[in-house]
């Protein structure tokens, strides 16, 4: 049975917690999932926006994608805040490390849309040639939805595994 708790600072450094990493309030982040409808709506009308469009409007892209960088940034927000435990005392190490390495893909995910949004600006200043410039955009865009749709699936199993080894599967 894996129990999260919240630990006193003395308790942590003597529990060896910090070699486990992190875990998944499960509940929580099943409920963030769930109800980020905005997010939802937001990733779907930018996907719809840069769907191979290539002579879609910089102006429209830009503010599709500051829209989606917003609620990106919450969205991240609130499942670093509510959807892990820090510091939780573990009986499976490896399901720790395991949601550590999903939980920093956060940055990476963030850091790589922030990169199609300079992009697409530059797109919308000119600082670039427009067509071969948005292709990028959008190609950029594809990578950054399938790598994020990997990654929630990756958090979405973390979750399962979690409940089946918390309350156990039917026989």
């Amino acid at each position: 049975m894996v129990m999260s708790t919240w630990l006193t600072e003395t308790e942590f450094r003597q529990s060896g917690a910090r070699a486990t990493g992190v875990t998944i309030n499960v509940a929580f982040l099943k409920d963030i999932k769930e109800d980020n409808v905005q997010f939802k709506e937001v990733l779907s009308r930018t996907a719809i926006e840069l769907s191979d469009n290539k002579s879609a409007d910089p102006r429209a892209v830009v503010d599709v994608l500051l829209g989606l960088q917003d609620e990106l940034e919450t969205h991240f927000a609130l499942e670093e805040f509510f959807g892990y435990f820090q510091n939780a005392r573990l009986t499976n190490p490896s399901l720790g490390c395991e949601a550590e390495s999903v939980r920093s893909e956060h940055q990476k995910l963030f850091l790589q849309l922030n990169q199609i949004v300079d992009l697409a600006e530059q797109v919308l200043y000119r600082e670039s040639p427009h067509d071969s410039t948005m292709n990028l955009v959008i190609k950029q865009f594809d990578e950054f939805l399938n790598a994020l749709e990997s990654h929630e699936a990756c958090e979405t199993e973390l979750m399962m595994r979690l409940c089946n080894e918390e309350i156990g599967v039917g026989d």
